[in-house]
């Protein structure tokens, strides 16, 4: 039974070392898993925490524009959704798009918020006065 023949324990050793990299394969693809399960369910309960930052960042950017005191409010919201959206396409998986009611006054104006994000999508209309801005700039 037993021979002299090195042939076997090299076999055993290669199969050995075979089986060790097999097991690190299948615990790294399992972390793997493990980690990007954790990531993807991470961030799905601050879906309805950034909507409301973002419906107040807006309120306040309204408000503020329309304090300001210039004709031109429509082009003026406008120019800020297109800066406020610019903004948070860099930091988010967010889009927002913000639209002018009918008849648009410096005193108030109605706007609709669409918000729409991979946990959460809606679309809310919300009144805005001057008086809202909390920062009055000159």
């Amino acid at each position: 039974m037993v021979t002299d023949d090195r042939s076997r324990g090299q076999v055993i050793l290669i199969g050995a070392i075979t089986l060790a990299f097999i097991i690190l394969g299948i615990v790294v693809v399992f972390n793997g898993v493990l980690y990007t399960e954790t990531l993807s369910s991470g961030s799905s309960g601050q879906s309805a925490a950034d909507a409301t930052v973002t419906e107040l960042e807006i309120e306040q950017g309204i408000a503020c524009v329309l304090a300001r005191g210039n004709e031109n409010i429509e082009e003026n919201i406008t120019a800020f959704n297109n800066a406020y959206r610019n903004a948070t396409t860099e930091s988010t998986t967010t889009a927002v798009n913000i639209s002018v009611g009918k008849d648009p006054s410096l005193e108030s104006t109605n706007i609709t918020i669409t918000y729409d994000s991979n946990g959460i999508s809606y679309e809310q209309k919300r009144m805005i006065r001057e008086g809202d801005c909390l920062t009055r700039g000159s």
